[in-house]
């Protein structure tokens, strides 16, 4: 019994040492308000003795007299417009409020509401972008035809549509194009945005006649792009509009890089370059980047569609992926294919503007922003009616490290320029704080400090809660100042000196107001400090944006599981778990980074990675990585013999690519383990497999050969079995002759060939 009593006094006492507040800790007012894991008031009451910080969730009514800083959000909506749709009374107001202003310290959600209501009859812009080269002839006519359609069908949904045009070839000049023997530009803008269809209906007849040429299958699509985006004034687009650009081709493009060729090595600039309605710098800048044509399109909010021949579909696909709010519509001879024809697909998609809403938002790293429903990155939300309500919640996670308060957050719809801007003041810095507060030099603080939310900010070498100390004297009740808990057996918790009842020069790796805190005592997953994503704050990690609590181990998302450039969780087979993948028991066979060393996972892997793996066989990786949206990989040509050597053993997957003319494409690929698991890394072999060839002579002579060994084989055979036959039938013959009392050594069947004569006449002499 008494040893069970022992047990529970000590769990007790452990239980309230490590359970107390960390709140009582902190010395100053910035710091007591700023603590991120705790909810800490301060008192700044100027009679008040003890512990100046206390936790809100403990707190004793008298503890402190008035005041008490316990900062709470604060929220004000200074500008907040209804709805308007009809300009005639006022701007266009589809999103709202507009201005906030909103005060808050640390791990306090605050609920932002919005409202979002599309405008009837909201300005649309459509600018059609057409690819004139020769080989576009058999697509012109339909295209302009459904031009005027799509003019005719949207005036049925809105009374607000204009319609422009453009067209675009080739960089003028070898080796793209012969300037001596054919016609090429980069961009010419024919009509600007209107609702003129007589104006229209001229302009595309005009273009009709335009066909030029080029000596390469890629086109100026991206230099022309950039043009008809940044050319506002030319184009005329409309301040708040809805923005959409048809571009069709039957070709792929030119990114940056390739205009080097033709002598165009500046990059391009971004910036509007019309004279006389022609882009005239074209073998001055580069080709722009498609990172370049997605930041102007989402600054600009322009829409993009791709309607190009099925043949480069996987080039506007990646495009698609990689340029915000663009679509890909395939081709036909006869314009665009039934499925998605040109009118259909913008008509389409600009519905889909009017019934969906996308968010867009900006925030400092030390915050986070959820909405719900969440309809940021890729994801829209749909509604039927309208106006629809989304809530936000913004947090600061922790005290922002450079000393500002001061930020601006902007929200709002990816569509439409309407933002809300919302002013946030980070409470991380008491009042009484800030510069000019307080009494300098003060009586209260013995002439040698500032009197500050309660407490003496001493002038260098003095020390004390009164800076009556130099530094020299220490009492005993200073000792008792300078320890965390009463109980403490040494000050300043053995790890510092006390001076005048404040804790100094604390030894390296420990701090706080009493040297209490271990910087190097949080969690050390794998033996690294906070994983190595944060920092070792008042004996908790502070982990970086997007990583988990308490230990940084975990990213708060499952992106890590996800194969570079692929869609799927651990490649359908697992699942992610702290950010690496645990393959399910039933594909035991599938292991891997990603679960998808396997056969099953390997051939569909291999046709994501061919196209890609061709491409930088040929060319240049960061044209690849543009072209087919591919993102931190590492590419590694090797011979023939080394892709075979123990080196690329962590290569366990190998893909063979067949080509058009039969030659074999081989490469292997793998997560390195020394890189970041986001990491892919393609090993190629730097010439191509050829076709087994079969030899037709040695099919034939084999083929012969074998039928003459079988022959010969055969008559041998039958030799044999005919002696031993004719040998049985002769012992059998000589052994019934002698049962009938033949001599079997002579042959009766044999005559001598020798004959005798007898002489008379020598017989006479005798």
């Amino acid at each position: 019994m008494n040893f069970l009593a022992l047990y529970f006094f000590l769990y007790l006492k452990v239980c309230l040492i490590s359970c107390q507040s960390q709140c009582k800790n902190f010395q100053t007012c910035g710091g007591c308000i700023g603590y991120a894991h705790e909810k800490c008031v301060w008192c700044s009451a100027k009679d008040h003795t003890g512990r100046r910080c206390q936790s809100n969730t403990s707190l004793d009514q008298s503890w402190c007299k008035e005041p008490v800083y316990d900062p709470e959000f604060h929220v004000e909506t200074p500008d907040n417009k209804e709805f308007n749709d009809d300009k005639d009374k006022g701007p266009i107001i589809q999103f709202k409020p507009q201005a906030m202003t909103i005060k808050a310290r640390t791990n306090v959600p605050i609920k932002i509401n919005m409202s979002y209501k599309p405008a009837k009859h909201y300005p649309l812009d459509v600018y059609y972008l057409v690819d004139s080269s020769d080989t576009m002839k058999s697509y012109k006519d339909k295209l302009f035809d459904q031009a005027l359609e799509i003019y005719k069908q949207l005036s049925q949904i809105t009374n607000n549509v204009r319609l422009g045009v453009g067209s675009f070839i080739e960089k003028p000049a070898l080796p793209y194009v012969d300037v001596t023997a054919q016609i090429s530009y980069s961009f010419k803008h024919h009509q600007s945005l209107t609702n003129d269809m007589n104006l229209l209906s001229k302009a595309l007849q005009d273009l009709k006649k335009i066909s030029g040429t080029n000596n390469d299958e890629p086109e100026a699509d991206l230099d022309a792009l950039m043009q008809a985006m940044v050319c506002k004034n030319e184009i005329g687009w409309r301040n708040n509009s809805h923005r959409i650009i048809f571009l069709s081709t039957d070709s792929t493009y030119h990114s940056a890089g390739d205009g080097k060729f033709v002598g165009a090595i500046k990059p391009n600039d971004m910036q509007c370059h019309l004279d006389n309605n022609e882009y005239k710098m074209a073998l001055i800048f580069d080709y722009p980047s498609v990172s370049q044509i997605n930041k102007i399109a989402t600054e600009n909010k322009i829409m993009i569609i791709f309607a190009a021949d099925p043949k480069v579909q996987n080039d506007y696909m990646a495009l698609e992926k990689k340029i915000t709010n663009a679509k890909y519509v395939p081709l036909s001879k006869s314009g665009v294919s039934d499925v998605a024809d040109v009118v259909n697909m913008i008509i389409k998609e600009y519905k889909e503007l009017l019934v969906s809403v996308q968010i867009d938002a900006s925030i400092p790293p030390f915050m986070s922003l959820t909405f719900e429903p969440d309809c940021t990155g890729k994801g829209k939300c749909s509604y039927k009616h309208w106006p629809a309500d989304i809530v936000g919640t913004l947090m600061i996670k922790y005290c922002p490290t450079d000393n500002k308060y001061n930020y601006e957050v902007k929200i709002g719809p990816v569509s439409i320029d309407e933002r809300l801007t919302i002013n946030v003041k980070v409470d991380c810095q008491c009042e009484c704080e800030k510069p000019g507060q307080g009494e300098k030099d003060s009586d209260k603080c013995s002439n040698a400090g500032t009197y500050q939310c309660g407490i003496c900010y001493c002038n260098p070498e003095r020390h004390g809660d009164f800076c009556n100390c130099n530094g020299t004297v220490t009492s005993g009740q200073d000792l008792d100042k300078c320890k965390a808990n009463p109980d403490d057996p040494k000050s300043c918790s053995g790890r510092g000196d006390c001076r005048c009842g404040k804790c100094i020069n604390c030894q390296e790796g420990f701090s706080g107001d009493f040297c209490e805190f271990d910087d190097n005592s949080c969690e050390r997953p794998g033996g690294v400090l906070c994983s190595g994503r944060g920092k070792c704050t008042y004996g908790k990690c502070e982990c970086e944006p997007n990583w988990l609590p308490t230990d940084c181990r975990c990213p708060n998302n499952n992106n890590s599981c996800i194969a570079p450039n692929s869609k799927e969780l651990c490649s359908g087979r697992g699942n992610c778990v702290c950010g690496q993948c645990v393959c399910n028991s039933a594909t035991e066979y599938c292991v891997g980074t990603f679960c998808d060393e396997c056969p099953e996972s390997a051939a569909t892997r291999c046709l994501e990675l061919n196209d890609y793996a061709y491409c930088n066989f040929n060319g240049n990786k960061t044209v690849c990585d543009e072209k087919y949206n591919f993102t931190d990989t590492d590419v590694i040509l090797v011979n023939k013999t080394s892709i075979y050597t123990h080196r690329w053993f962590m290569a366990k997957m190998w893909c063979r690519k067949v080509l058009d003319d039969g030659r074999i494409l081989v490469y292997r690929y793998h997560y390195p383990k020394s890189a970041t698991s986001s990491t892919l890394r393609l090993i190629i072999q730097d010439e191509l497999d050829m076709p087994a060839v079969a030899d037709v002579w040695v099919a034939v002579g084999s083929v012969i050969g074998a039928v003459l060994l079988i022959g010969i084989i055969t008559i041998v055979a039958w030799k044999i079995l005919v002696d031993l036959h004719d040998k049985r039938e002769y012992e059998k013959f000589a052994k019934d002759s002698v049962d009938a009392g033949y001599d079997v050594s002579l042959n009766p069947l044999y005559h001598s060939p020798a004959t005798n004569f007898l002489n008379p006449a020598y017989n006479s002499c005798n």
